[in-house]
């Protein structure tokens, strides 16, 4: 189970593969037989007081590999210039109640109702085309 998460609408959005509509429609009929959930997951944080954006992305990358996902299958991601690009397309941000996730991952809500290919799109539009490289 999860339940709504205050995400600020300043913090940085970060989201790996699948980016595809067709395959993160897939992806979120496949966790929903798992979780009861049409969601996907993010990682979203803002900047400390003296942390530069690049930083800030250094450690949601880090928070992923604390959250299981390895490096060497998510070598780019894509940003989200802000959740708040989420919220205006009326998405909301959810967070385990078991607590067993980083505080940095999220997973963004697609209501109770199976989505649709164009809410996917919706989605999608809110991050960069091109994926950024994790530095080496």
């Amino acid at each position: 189970m999860s339940s709504e998460a205050e995400v600020p609408p300043d913090a940085l959005v970060l989201r790996f593969k699948p980016m595809d509509p067709e395959r993160c429609l897939k992806r979120l009929n496949q966790d929903f037989r798992d979780t009861g959930d049409y969601s996907l997951s993010v990682f979203a944080d803002v900047q400390g007081a003296d942390e530069t954006v690049d930083q800030l992305k250094a450690r949601l990358l880090s928070a992923s590999e604390l959250q299981g996902m390895k490096p060497s299958s998510n070598k780019a991601y894509y940003v989200c210039t802000r959740a708040e690009a989420l919220i205006e397309r009326k998405f909301t941000f959810r967070k385990d109640e078991e607590g067993d996730e980083v505080p940095e991952h999220y997973s963004v809500d697609f209501g109770p109702s199976a989505p649709t290919l164009e809410d996917v799109e919706r989605f999608l539009e809110a991050f960069s085309d091109v994926p950024e490289k994790r530095s080496k």
